[in-house]
């Protein structure tokens, strides 16, 4: 059953606009954003249009669509008086200045976030003092990821350490292994990443690998493997674009699977030390 759905924006940023449907309607990806356009189904500034436009600071965008009634692009997995934890799907955000988030759906404030195309497990919290003892005391929660990677783990368990350096222009990061003269203008842009890997099993032709990030950096687990020739399938940034054309990957296989904590026994949040919360991931 579907429902006829209209929205009415304001643009406050330069940007493309099948970009700015992709951020404001949930679910939205290519398919849907090229049927809007064909259709003529989107406004700028009162005028019909089926050219993916560069909107301007201040345009007037509407559109007129379609979808699922009980559209979600998560699922609950546990909930108390303090947190909630949800699998988020691929294609949507954690938490942004964008309407089409995660967060903004669920109701509450997310603690940590998951890239857009990571699938995995995300925790809420429905509280001051949950959410700075989670602050606080984040050191005490383990997260660890399932990826299904190009190329072979040559020794496991291995605990990966480099240097990552954020391109702003790309909204890429590169890995370093060396962080070179501390008088140099790049020695203070770099920081230092951990990132332990072990080998579970082969799929086929590919290495199913479990990641533990030690730290928690932008991009960190996709960077870090690639770094190593251990490639992500369906990865479009840091991936092997023509490997996944061949196997028509086109979604990354990363999941955060699995969760568990180990809090003081003094903190609010002890009893759940006695959860461990894994979710299979959808490329397995």
């Amino acid at each position: 059953m579907y429902s006829l759905e209209y929205l009415s924006l304001s643009v406050e940023n330069s940007i493309k606009l099948s970009n700015f449907i992709k951020a404001n309607i949930h679910g939205a990806g290519h398919a849907f954003v090229t049927k809007l356009l064909k259709n003529k189904d989107v406004k700028v500034n009162s005028k019909r249009t089926n050219i993916d436009l560069f909107l301007e600071i201040g345009d007037k965008v509407e559109i007129y669509y379609q979808k699922p009634r009980e559209y979600k692009p998560y699922r609950e997995v546990y909930q108390d008086e303090n947190i909630m934890i949800v699998f988020k799907n691929q294609g949507i955000e954690t938490s942004s200045t964008n309407k089409n988030t995660l967060e903004n759906l669920v109701g509450f404030k997310a603690v940590h976030r998951l890239d857009t195309n990571t699938e995995g497990l995300v925790i809420f919290v429905k509280n001051k003092e949950a959410e700075l003892e989670l602050k606080t005391n984040w050191e005490f929660v383990e997260k660890s990821y399932l990826a299904l990677c190009l190329g072979k783990l040559q020794k496991s368990p291995i605990t990966l350490v480099g240097y990552l350096k954020k391109d702003s222009n790309t909204g890429t990061v590169e890995v370093t292994n060396n962080r070179g003269d501390s008088q140099s203008p790049a020695f203070n842009q770099l920081v230092q990443i951990k990132t332990k890997l072990e080998f579970v099993k082969f799929i086929d032709e590919f290495s199913l690998i479990r990641v533990w990030p030690i730290t928690g950096r932008t991009h960190q687990i996709r960077a870090h493997l690639a770094s190593i020739g251990l490639y992500i399938l369906g990865d479009g940034k840091y991936g092997n674009a023509k490997m996944n054309r061949i196997y028509g990957y086109t979604k990354q296989c990363l999941c955060a699977d699995s969760l568990s904590f180990n809090f003081p026994k003094t903190s609010h949040l002890a009893y759940l030390n006695k959860k461990t919360f894994i979710e299979k991931p959808s490329f397995i």
